[in-house]
């Protein structure tokens, strides 16, 4: 349930920390749904990750215990923060700083702002809560004593031959009228469904006819994950259900109408990237990352298990302390228990 569901939806300050921070934002929610020696956190930033989870979840739906899994995220990374260094805090915000921008790329600014709104957040907001992850991100690794080396993951790159090459991929646009609803208690009516079947068949003939697609699909197109690029997506041959297809295609080509359950949709291939062989030095890196997620997913529970108690952590909210005890009760340890954000 980490921020980058936002955008990706994903300054030096403290998340939803209110009356222990004197940083916090002055349009903060001041009711306090958890705190612990030191911090607080507010139910506005509960519900600004609670908003962005569901923005990236095309059925608009979140887990039952979606709530409990974020409130314990916060209150972790603000266990981890604490005792971050001036060092791993430059890292925090340099890389949040990388990630805002990698952002702002991704969306003209008409966009953004509506992601923003979205998810509840400023766009100082968004920063923060950068800023809060990759600091936390950074000080972990360091706090639960983990040390991967490059001949760590050289031998792990050596011990799978081909296994990091990049198969080749599929660049495409895609235009989609959907017949389905985020509330399956309200699907479209039969009209509606014929209506949406003559207009995809109006903007096929006027691709077809020389009509810009790139231009209709950043109009029409309605699925939620690729309307954000202007319909554009990149897949392996086995990641879609048409994939088959548009590896038959030239690029340039247009296909006929697609129908499937979720409706209706045309695609242009712009080209097929070809297969690449990957050197160790080029993966490195993520190979190190990814070994560092391993080391973390197996540490972190008990160590942040140690902090919340030292740091005597309440859940003040009545709903989610009762969760919470029911938790407990159930496995015998914090919900949630994980790093306060991906390796």
């Amino acid at each position: 349930m980490a921020l980058a569901l936002m955008i990706v939806p994903r300054a030096e300050a403290d998340s939803g920390a209110t009356a222990a921070n004197p940083k916090a934002d002055s349009t903060s929610d001041p009711t306090v749904v958890a705190r612990g020696k030191g911090f607080e956190i507010t139910r506005r930033a509960m519900d600004q990750v609670l908003a962005a989870a569901q923005a990236e979840n095309s059925q608009g739906r979140l887990p039952a215990d979606a709530e409990l899994h974020v409130i314990n995220q916060l209150i972790e990374i603000q266990l981890v923060l604490q005792k971050a260094t001036d060092a791993e805090k430059a890292v925090g915000k340099q890389r949040a700083d990388e990630r805002f921008a990698d952002i702002t790329k991704t969306y003209n600014s008409q966009q953004f702002e509506q992601r923003l709104q979205t998810t509840q957040m400023t766009a100082d907001d968004l920063r923060r809560k950068l800023y809060e992850e990759e600091t936390a991100q950074a000080s972990l690794t360091r706090q639960l004593g983990i040390n991967v080396t490059d001949a760590d993951a050289k031998k792990i790159f050596d011990a799978n031959p081909g296994a990091y090459d990049q198969p080749a991929k599929a660049r495409a646009r895609e235009l989609v009228l959907l017949t389905t609803t985020a509330d399956s208690s309200a699907p479209l009516s039969a009209a509606v469904i014929q209506a949406k079947r003559r207009l995809i068949d109006e903007f096929e003939k006027r691709a077809r006819a020389g009509e810009d697609f790139a231009a209709l699909a950043q109009q029409y197109n309605e699925d939620p994950e690729s309307k954000a690029t202007g319909g554009e997506f990149t897949f392996k041959r086995d990641q879609m259900e048409f994939g088959d297809l548009a590896y038959s295609m030239k690029p340039g080509q247009i296909s006929d109408v697609l129908v499937n359950e979720d409706g209706f949709r045309i695609l242009q291939l712009l080209e097929i990237i070809p297969a690449q062989k990957i050197e160790f030095a080029a993966i490195a890196d993520k190979i190190k990352n990814a070994l560092i997620g391993d080391e973390k997913r197996k540490l972190a529970p008990a160590y942040l298990n140690q902090l919340r108690q030292e740091a005597g952590v309440e859940i003040l909210d009545p709903k989610l302390k009762a969760a919470q005890a029911a938790y407990d009760a159930g496995t015998h340890g914090p919900a949630a228990n994980q790093p306060p954000a991906k390796p």
